[in-house]
């Protein structure tokens, strides 16, 4: 192949993977943006769990002081606190830092690359890219992962919740 039928090919090769780092850069962007929004629930979650009833609640009927034990209310409290506790773990996993793919610093590539073709130099370039592009997007999947982990954790978490407050609420009347 000539170098004129090369060219085109290989910046075009170059263009898109430059495109892919880019929408992969994006995409854990917006992981971590779903991941705090995540944890920002937790936090909120914990606070109110604190506030649901405990196992014993004390009611007063006809002036009589009556203690009624829900010893399944404390199980589905700590149960919904366990589930959160998972939820966050699995916030602080997504949001540890991940290495991806090498960086080239300029000087090396001014010291490789003066006296090659432009060609070569994309493609020197598109290697170390080819890389990262593999390494991150590993590391989105994994981040994703723990995303829907979270998730999951964070939904049994409220609705165990759900089930303190209206098993606490049947106790109460």
């Amino acid at each position: 192949m000539s170098n004129n039928e090369c060219n085109p090919n290989i910046t075009l090769i170059y263009e898109y993977a430059a495109q892919a780092l880019k929408d992969l850069d994006l995409s854990i962007n917006r992981l971590n943006t779903k991941l705090g929004v995540v944890l920002g629930f937790d936090a909120a979650l914990i606070r109110f769990f604190s506030s649901l009833p405990d196992r014993s609640l004390a009611v007063n009927i006809d002036g009589l002081d009556i203690s009624l034990e829900c010893n399944f209310c404390l199980v589905l409290k700590i149960l919904s606190y366990l589930a959160l506790i998972i939820s966050l773990i699995y916030c602080f996993l997504g949001f540890k830092p991940q290495t991806a793919g090498q960086i080239i610093l300029p000087e090396e590539l001014i010291e490789k690359c003066l006296d090659i073709p432009e060609e070569e130099y994309r493609l020197s370039i598109l290697e170390n890219w080819n890389h990262s592009i593999k390494e991150l997007a590993k590391n989105r999947d994994k981040t994703a992962d723990l995303f829907k982990g979270a998730i999951w954790a964070l939904i049994c978490a409220a609705i165990l919740s759900a089930f303190d407050v209206i098993l606490s609420s049947f106790l109460v009347k």
